[in-house]
């Protein structure tokens, strides 16, 4: 229990928990069709997670704020522009179905 114990306080499992999710996108990149276009779509989300893990890690140590509040403001950034680039490629999706109905008012008024 002295490893997990001295991990936990060095902030080495937040780093090592890093690795992980980064060899996880890069094999789900690899194993998809389109290795490129699913990176794009899981880079987002994993430079988040890797911020908010970075942030875990110094906060572990307990002896460096600053840098905390830096990685959370960075996965917070990170997080916002993934939002962005997914709400952007479905944006047709978002739109009402009542614009390609030829009446809606009648067929509204049917139901």
């Amino acid at each position: 229990m002295s490893v997990l114990t001295a991990w936990l306080e060095t902030g080495w499992l937040a780093f090592a928990a890093m690795a992980i999710l980064w060899a996880e996108t890069l094999l789900l990149s690899f194993l998809s069709q389109s290795p490129m276009a699913r990176f794009k779509a899981l880079a987002g989300g994993a430079l988040a997670g890797t911020f908010l893990l970075a942030a875990l890690a110094f906060a572990l140590r307990g002896n460096a704020l600053g840098w905390v509040l830096a990685f959370l403001t960075l996965s917070l950034f990170a997080h916002l522009l993934d939002v962005a680039g997914r709400l952007k490629d479905q944006s047709a999706a978002l739109s009402r179905n009542t614009e390609k109905l030829s009446s809606p008012a009648v067929v509204t008024q049917r139901r």
